[in-house]
């Protein structure tokens, strides 16, 4: 089975990933993973970017991926997406606080598994979080817009409360 979870920053798509790939040991991509470089965030070329895309799917026949790169996420073909699209205010909350969990992770000894970029250790401050806001605002509007016009199955997933609900869709297939 291949799954997609889409949302804007903050939504909790890598913590679905994580937890739909301990349960159903589905391979993990996280599209940072593809866009960024782990050690300081910088941005692989697009080329680069859509040659590890590429690569994952061709290595994998069940897989998912979470993320928010409209420009990637709309090249695979996923028998499920998850919409993962939350009040707006609660997406602020979340990615702010992301920052401040992520520092108290360093030099401890965590899961290697755990979605932590190096990029979250950045300061964070005030138009940082406007930022993601708006790119938050327009990632909502993206995913509108590419949901709209993609026939795969949708199901909304608001956060942990609705896990069993994506479980029991997954068992389905």
């Amino acid at each position: 089975m291949k799954i997609l979870i889409i949302g804007p920053l903050g939504a909790g798509k890598s913590s679905l990933a994580y937890a739909i790939n301990k349960k159903f040991n589905f391979k993990r991509l996280n599209l940072d993973e593809v866009c960024r470089n782990p050690k300081d965030g910088s941005y692989y070329s697009k080329e680069e970017q859509f040659l590890k895309l590429q690569t994952f799917l061709k290595q994998n026949d069940s897989w998912v991926m979470e993320g928010c790169q409209r420009y990637l996420y709309e090249k695979v073909f996923p028998d499920l997406i998850i919409d993962m699209r939350i009040n707006r205010f609660i997406a602020i909350w979340r990615f702010t606080t992301r920052f401040i969990k992520a520092k108290k992770l360093i030099g401890k000894q965590i899961d290697k598994d755990l979605p932590v970029q190096a990029y979250h250790y950045r300061p964070i401050t005030l138009k940082k979080i406007r930022e993601w806001d708006a790119a938050g605002q327009q990632i909502s509007a993206e995913i509108t817009d590419f949901l709209k016009t993609n026939p795969t199955k949708t199901i909304k997933c608001r956060g942990y409360k609705d896990y069993n609900k994506v479980f029991g869709e997954i068992q389905k297939k």
